[in-house]
């Protein structure tokens, strides 16, 4: 079923062909050099590597500091009338000083330039669906999405349509974010295909409310081991617990259902999200982070995620409170998936173990959660604009894991405990001229015990708390 549909998209998204006008060009640029000043355990900004006594050397204490930038340029054409409009933009990601692109990764800038380091980012045609409504658009290519922040908010390919009807907005569309030639697996193996939707209406002024739902699912071919023909099954690890890393031979039924909404009342502002995931994970071998292993191969999912904001203006102030919650799976051995799984997100809630810092793209984690064991987020935040030029702001965080991190010690002892800690952050912002700002940011983690699984030790207490400091110049236009 889903392959006809995603067929049907492909098709629909060619059938309409409408005459364009002389091509306008606007180009368009961020160019962000950001600097990590300092930070005391580098090894800990490994992108979700999740490495159980691994990210934190309690004996020596990994000190660096770099620079880098990070340069999106992007041009859009479009019509006089502007019923269509093509988008081209590259990126150079994480240009190091002195980093040898030849090394680890193939972006650097060390002596007599850089390695080869541009990407397409953005390739999609915007156009008006003609004969509809001027209010009905299709976007089909390599393109922004944004489904939901805490789900599924990234550059994606795909056909989507999104328009207005009076006071309702709506968005359908196929996703194709993973896909395997018939030729090496046979016939529709291992494509992976999304379709999405989302509607949203608002009740009263400055308010939103919506409800988006999600189908991801791929057929996977059953492996066999080459000696004894018996049935062989990928292994579904809780360190790689996000939707994009599940790409290797697993049968996917996931689908998610949200419900959204954002309130302004004079000062006050509520914004919150209800999310549940239901499906199933089946043809794999669940593992923990311990390496516990399911002797079931097909998985339910029942997993949650909820948030919300409620804070207020005064004046140049700002209060925030936000708590959230993602469940997380306690039992590996079941046939049951209890935690929540985004799909490809960036949060930055936090400065120290998320991409709240200037060097966004070096991070402990991207998602709202910790290995497969959920989170409860809870964070105060204040936010003064001094002057038109000049913003400071800080905040205080307390993050747990919904679920225990369960894991064995050094010398053989069973630990288990769900504290990462307390967290401040702080910040100042400076506009130097209307498009360029010059920021610095502060964040210091106080840690808690479930924190010693990522130590190098592993004694069952956490020995060393964990800070960076980072500054960024950025031209915007």
């Amino acid at each position: 079923m889903k392959k006809t549909l995603a067929v049907a998209a492909i098709v629909s998204s060619m059938g309409f062909v409408g005459s364009a006008a002389a091509a306008n060009f606007a180009f368009h640029g961020d160019l962000d050099h950001r600097f990590q000043v300092y930070t005391n355990h580098a090894d800990f900004l490994v992108n979700d590597k999740f490495k159980k006594g691994g990210a934190v050397d309690v004996k020596d204490d990994v000190n660096d500091s770099w620079g880098e930038v990070k340069y999106r340029l992007w041009t859009e054409m479009a019509s006089d009338n502007k019923n269509v409009k093509g988008v081209y933009a590259i990126e150079i990601g994480g240009l190091e000083f002195g980093k040898d692109g030849s090394v680890g990764k193939s972006v650097g800038g060390l002596y007599s330039g850089d390695g080869v380091n541009v990407e397409t980012r953005w390739a999609y045609l915007d156009m008006q669906v003609p004969g509809v409504s001027d209010k009905m658009r299709l976007k089909t290519g390599l393109q922004p999405f944004n489904l939901n922040k805490y789900f599924w908010k990234e550059t994606i390919m795909g056909v989507n349509l999104d328009g207005q009807v009076g006071n309702v907005g709506y968005y359908v569309g196929w996703e194709r974010p993973y896909r395997v030639d018939a030729g090496s697996a046979g016939p529709d193996v291992g494509d992976v295909d999304a379709f999405v939707g989302k509607v949203s209406f608002s009740p009263m002024a400055k308010s939103k409310v919506g409800f988006f739902a999600s189908y991801i699912g791929n057929d996977s071919a059953v492996l066999h081991d080459a000696e004894t023909g018996a049935r062989t099954y990928n292994k579904l690890d809780a360190t790689k617990w996000e939707i994009k890393k599940f790409k290797d031979n697993f049968d996917l039924d996931i689908y998610t259902m949200g419900l959204t909404g954002k309130f302004n009342i004079n000062n006050l502002f509520f914004n919150g999200d209800f999310i549940y995931q239901g499906g199933s994970i089946d043809n794999a071998t669940y593992v923990d982070q311990n390496g516990v292993t399911s002797t079931a191969h097909d998985y339910d999912i029942s997993a949650f995620f909820a948030h919300v904001d409620v804070g207020a203006k005064f004046g140049a102030t700002k209060i925030t409170g936000t708590y959230w919650y993602a469940s997380g799976d306690d039992d590996p051995t079941d046939d049951n998936i209890d935690a929540y799984i985004a799909t490809d997100v960036d949060m930055t809630a936090s400065m120290v173990i998320m991409e709240g810092h200037p060097t966004s793209d070096d991070y402990f984690t991207e998602r709202p959660y910790v290995l497969d064991k959920g989170m409860h987020l809870f964070k105060l935040a204040v936010d003064n604009k001094v002057s038109d030029k000049l913003k400071v702001g800080g905040a205080l965080l307390y993050m747990m894991t919904a679920e225990d991190i369960t894991y064995t010690g050094a010398q053989g002892q069973n630990f288990s405990d769900d504290g990462i800690g307390t967290e401040i952050d702080a910040y100042v912002k400076y506009m130097l001229y209307p498009d360029v700002s010059l920021s610095m940011n502060v964040g210091y983690l106080f840690t808690d015990d479930a924190m010693d699984y990522f130590e190098s030790d592993l004694n069952g207490s956490a020995d060393e708390d964990i800070y960076t400091v980072g500054a960024r110049l950025r031209y915007k236009f």
